[in-house]
C-alpha cells in the first residue's frame, strides 16, 4: 500500500452541505478504522481539507475520495503521492500503581 496527500478545495458552506456533515464524518471515521485513511484536517475557514489516504494505487485512492458524501461540493482536488507518511506513534497512559 501506498500513501496519497489529497489538497480539496471545498465550495462556500451552504445548508445542504452542512445537513452531509454529520454523513460525511461518519464515513471519515470508518476510514480511519479500517486504516485506510492516516489523516484528516480542515482549514478554520472550511475552505480546504487534507488528508492521507492509504491504497493500493493512485486510482483506488482517487476512488476512495471520489466516495467521501461531500465529494459533490468539492471544487479542486489534486493528489500527490507521498514517498513516506510519518506521524507521532499513539502512547498508552502511564501506569499508575496506585
Amino acid at each position: 500500500m501506498s500513501a496519497y496527500l489529497f489538497e480539496i478545495e471545498l465550495q462556500t458552506i451552504t445548508e445542504e452541505l452542512s445537513n452531509m456533515i454529520p454523513e460525511h464524518r461518519e464515513h471519515i471515521a470508518q476510514l480511519f478504522s479500517q486504516g485506510r485513511l492516516f489523516s484528516y484536517s480542515v482549514s478554520q475557514n472550511r475552505k480546504m481539507v487534507w488528508c492521507v489516504v492509504n491504497a493500493e494505487d493512485e486510482q483506488e485512492a482517487m476512488e476512495m475520495v471520489a466516495r467521501f458524501p461531500l465529494y459533490k461540493f468539492f471544487t479542486d482536488v489534486s493528489c500527490h503521492p507521498l514517498l513516506f507518511h510519518n506521524t507521532l506513534p499513539a502512547s498508552l497512559p502511564d501506569i499508575s500503581l496506585n
